[in-house]
Parts: structure tokens; C-alpha cells; sequence
């Protein structure tokens, strides 16, 4: 379960952008719900909130998370590449 101080770091991380990404990384890894449907939006948020306990819709939090932190740092190292290249 993603703790509340998790989440609040997580919240900052994805700036309220999170369930879609999530989505596609569930589709990606087939994981589908107890019907064999795709999971939604708000079931990811519940689980996200804590309403909601799933294991696989929190490693696919947490796997966005890697990938943005990695998508920034990567944007923060261009950044400080092209501001200390001045001519």
C-alpha cells in the first residue's frame, strides 16, 4: 500500500498527471481485473488514494514513477549541459 507521505511525494512528482500513464502500463503487461477487463481511471485512483488494495496497479505506480524521476533527470542534465556551454 503507498503510504500517505509516498503519496504526497508522488503527487508532487506526477503534478496530478498519473492515471493514463498507468493505464498504458497496465495494458502493456496485460494485467486485467477480476471480469478480464482493463482496468479504469478511478480504480487506479482509488488504489493511488488508498481506497484500494492491488498489488499490480501499484507496481505500475511505481513503475511510472521510476520513469518520470528518470524523464526529468534526463531533462535536468540537458538543462544544466546547454546553461554551462555558453559560448
Amino acid at each position: 500500500m503507498i503510504t500517505e507521505l509516498e503519496r504526497k511525494e508522488l503527487k508532487e512528482l506526477f503534478q496530478g498527471h498519473y492515471a493514463d500513464d498507468v493505464l498504458t502500463i497496465l495494458s502493456q503487461n496485460m494485467v486485467l481485473n477480476r471480469n478480464g477487463e482493463p482496468h479504469n481511471a478511478k480504480y487506479v485512483r482509488m488504489v493511488f488514494q488508498g481506497f484500494r488494495k492491488n498489488t499490480d496497479i501499484e507496481a505500475a505506480i511505481w513503475q511510472h514513477a521510476a520513469e518520470k524521476k528518470k524523464k526529468i533527470d534526463i531533462q535536468k542534465a540537458q538543462k544544466q549541459h546547454i546553461l554551462n556551454n555558453k559560448p
